[in-house]
């Protein structure tokens, strides 16, 4: 038995299912009911959970991302000549991408729209928002929903493909 190659997959999986459920549990549970309480409600909740769990998604992510490149490194060879000679090294080059681009939504594209909804949220604290602050923040919030969405089905795609890669 590899113990670092038990280890790393383990951190791999364990780091991944945290960073996948817990973006999806958020995504397309928690932030809709929060929503359904109103703004009264779900603001101050928000800002509580948006300062813990960016960050615990960043370094989850992050754990993920290199204990997976190096199981593939260990297990398949740093050369990429595996990734065009079989069907399970395409699915699993897919699912690189696929998670490339969940990190560039999810920690690149994101986090500025949030900042700037966050920001405009504090300008009328404390008062009514005006009728183009409404307006505003209703944009905003419509764009996060999107994306977040979107990309918590990529991150789930990311996972099946991963997990079916070694069948194909």
């Amino acid at each position: 038995m590899d113990i670092q190659l038990v280890v790393l997959r383990s951190l791999h999986i364990l780091f991944g299912a945290f960073w996948v459920g817990t973006d999806a549990f958020v995504t397309f549970l928690l932030l809709p009911r929060l929503r359904s309480l109103g703004r009264d409600i779900e603001q101050p909740v928000t800002v509580l959970l948006m300062r813990i769990l960016p960050p615990a998604l960043m370094v989850s992510s992050l754990i993920a991302v290199v204990s997976g490149i190096w199981v593939t490194g260990l297990t398949r060879g740093w050369n990429l000549d595996w990734v065009s000679a079989s069907g399970s090294g395409w699915v699993m080059s897919a699912g690189s991408v696929g998670t490339f681009l969940a990190l560039v939504v999810g920690f690149g594209i994101i986090p500025p729209l949030t900042m700037r909804m966050n920001k405009l949220a504090r300008a009328f604290e404390g008062r009514a928002p005006t009728d183009e602050e409404s307006r505003q923040i209703e944009s905003l919030t419509g764009r996060i929903t999107v994306l977040a969405r979107a990309n918590s089905a990529l991150l789930i795609v990311v996972v099946v493909t991963m997990a079916v890669a070694r069948f194909v």
